[in-house]
């Protein structure tokens, strides 16, 4: 190779460490988990897709996808044959068919093995009963096969068939015919051949007996399960399960649980709200730091708790500690909780890591914490509206007892002035009376005096 060459072939090969590995290690990591709930069921899965092992031909195949809601734990939304629309969705398939056998060591020869090739959910619905007159060994028109999720394909389709090891040229399907029937159905190889990054296909007959893979209608995300638990027995039943106890990162997580419920109960509420049974346990404590709660893991919760109305509110007993225990209602309220001996439902979570935020999640979470902000500022305003009236009323008051007890004083300065005054008048009066008698008296003495001169 020249020196130029080198330094694309060392690219190509940065850029496929960096996008598989960490591709193939999660992948193993859910495989290996999860393999703790479903491989009594003969299955292996992640939160999207699942590889079963019991041989079926390709309609009992697709029967057991869409007609089995559990494989260990619920997929809710269902499953189907698994179409797979991408590079990346076949790696994925490619490595859990090799996970289900221990690696790409196959059975027998290519062929020889049914171990070696597994059924996916694409097949040729149009065209079936012959292969076209003059036909080559390729016979593939994209407009005669079709997804089990109802996806057609046209030439932009995502594709993997087979090609010659030489050049890149499509050998398969080849629609070969074996007695009276047609290869019209797509299988995925286990063994990645040199070049490729996933599994080849080809086109087997219906008939023959494989393994399969289905597909998740809708990804497992948070699961509900109704048994009765404290809150530490559900975490550790949650990881016993292989799952993660639930976290809630934002709205949009959180509407997804009030969902994932709706699988486990109905409309049916009790009518005690606080009843055990409208409640279910997350991941969520202030155990740490009373009143600032985080996840299980000391992980932050970084959006605005849709808390109940007058919660969390931290209740003590002695019997029963601090309320320190997240709980969500059915309809999505967060209430703090006596973990330790209360028993409710409880929510897992497959993916650790949390959903994929969409453009209308993103909207939602959006719109969430605007209206938060809103309620805030109303709260605010209401409670500053409060404390003005609050103000306004207690000067009132002081005004009106400070002008009470201003006219209290006047009535007493009053009082006490007309008593000065009738006080005053009293001993004018009384010296009034006083001066009359010493005036009568002297008036007599002199009368008397004078009648003693006179005689004289």
């Amino acid at each position: 190779l020249t020196e130029e060459e080198e330094q694309e072939v060392r690219l190509e090969e940065k850029i496929r460490n960096a996008i598989w590995t960490p591709l193939i290690e999660n992948t193993r990591d859910e495989l290996s988990r999860l393999d703790k709930s479903t491989e009594q069921f003969s299955a292996h899965a992640t939160c999207g897709f699942s590889v079963h092992t019991d041989l079926s031909d390709y309609e009992t195949a697709k029967q057991k996808c869409e007609n089995s809601s559990w494989i260990g734990f619920p997929t809710p939304g269902g499953r189907k044959l698994a179409s797979l629309h991408s590079e990346l969705e076949n790696k994925i398939a490619t490595l859990m068919f090799q996970y289900a056998y221990g690696g790409e060591e196959l059975e027998g020869t290519r062929y020889e093995g049914a171990s070696n090739w597994a059924w996916i959910g694409l097949e040729k619905v149009k065209k079936t009963e012959a292969r076209p007159e003059g036909a080559a060994k390729l016979v593939w028109m994209q407009e005669d096969w079709e997804w089990t999720d109802g996806t057609t394909l046209d030439h932009s389709s995502y594709g993997n068939w087979m090609t010659r090891r030489t050049s890149d040229e499509q050998i398969q399907p080849d629609m070969l015919k074996v007695e009276d029937d047609y290869q019209t159905a797509a299988t995925i190889f286990r063994k990645v051949l040199e070049g490729d990054s996933s599994g080849v296909w080809d086109d087997k007959l219906k008939s023959a007996l494989h393994p399969y893979i289905c597909k998740f209608n809708v990804p497992v995300h948070y699961i509900v399960f109704p048994e009765l638990k404290t809150w530490h027995e559900a975490k550790s039943d949650c990881e016993r399960r292989g799952f993660y106890f639930a976290k809630i990162r934002n709205k949009a997580e959180n509407d997804l649980l009030v969902e994932a419920v709706k699988t486990v109960y109905d409309d049916h509420r009790y009518d005690k709200k606080f009843h055990h049974e409208n409640w279910v346990w997350i991941g969520a404590t202030d155990l740490k730091d009373s009143g600032e709660f985080e996840f299980y893991d000391a992980e932050p919760i970084k959006f605005s708790i849709p808390w109940a109305k007058n919660q969390h509110d931290n209740k003590k007993t002695k019997e029963q500690g601090s309320q320190d225990y997240v709980a969500v209602s059915r309809w999505g309220e967060w209430d703090d909780s006596y973990g330790n001996d209360w028993n409710r439902p409880y929510a897992c979570q497959c993916n650790p890591h949390g959903v994929a935020i969409n453009k209308e999640m993103e909207e939602a979470n959006a719109a969430w914490e605007i209206e938060v902000l809103r309620k805030d500022e109303v709260k605010k305003r209401l409670s500053d509206e409060k404390e003005n009236e609050r103000r306004k009323r207690k000067q009132e008051k002081a005004s009106k007892k400070a002008a009470k007890k201003a006219e209290k004083a006047e009535r007493k300065q009053n009082k006490a002035t007309k008593k000065a005054e009738r006080k005053e008048e009293k001993a004018a009066k009384k010296k009034a009376k006083k001066d009359q008698k010493a005036a009568k008296k002297n008036a007599e003495k002199e009368q008397n005096a004078a009648k003693k001169n006179a005689k004289k």
